[in-house]
């Protein structure tokens, strides 16, 4: 993965120079609000059992893009991990066993390929929409009664957004950005290694609100 992450930001970076774009490097605050719900489903007995999370967390983000003078934008954001946040359940055999059932996710590797457009201005302050496709690693770290687990996943995401951006009044080529954006990823759908196995689906959605500091050249 971090080889592919150099090779494409070696492209955007020779593809902005090609065109005569600016270009900038900078860092991004972002609140996150993460929601899943899903639902497993026990193949012994077809019994369902639904669940949903909300975490809000503050994820650190690097990013590179390339732009004009007319508010067009192109980049790529990188952020090495996310939590998803963690649930559990305790469950109650005819025998009066009880066992904890433990779901924990994780977001590694996420990718995002972004494009800015200019849509308006409001008091000043220039608009774009944004509009993005994100690649994560669904990093499963279940801890099963049944000793169980459910495998890792690969999964795509699409971002839409709006925001703003603007020189800072310090500092040599320092500008801001503010942004909002949701994200819709791909249906998580995976079997456990029980046998016999369970199967499992879920549903991820993000809301962020971000603010970063970049620098051009």
């Amino acid at each position: 993965m971090k080889k592919s992450i150099t090779v494409l930001l070696s492209f955007l970076f020779i593809s902005f120079q090609a065109v005569k774009a600016e270009v900038g490097i900078g860092v991004t605050g972002a609140v996150h609000l993460f929601d899943a719900s899903g639902t497993e489903t026990t193949r012994t007995s077809g019994q369902l059992n639904s669940g949903s999370h909300s975490e809000e967390t503050l994820v650190p983000e690097l990013f590179i893009e390339g732009f004009d003078d007319n508010g067009f934008a192109i980049g790529l954001s990188y952020i090495p991990t996310r939590s998803v946040g963690s649930k559990s359940r305790s469950d109650t055999n005819s025998g009066g066993d009880t066992g904890t059932y433990q779901a924990e996710a994780e977001l590694e590797n996420v990718v995002q390929v972004y494009f800015d457009f200019p849509i308006s201005e409001v008091s000043g302050f220039p608009i774009h929409g944004k509009v993005a496709v994100q690649h994560v690693t669904l990093k499963t770290l279940e801890s099963l009664n049944s000793g169980s687990t459910y495998p890792d996943e690969d999964l795509l995401g699409l971002t839409l957004g709006l925001g703003t951006k603007g020189a800072l009044p310090y500092g040599n080529n320092l500008y801001y950005k503010a942004e909002a954006t949701y994200t819709d990823f791909e249906k998580y759908s995976a079997d456990s290694t029980s046998t016999p196995a369970n199967h499992v689906e879920a549903d991820l959605e993000d809301i962020a609100i971000k603010f970063s500091i970049g620098a051009k050249f």
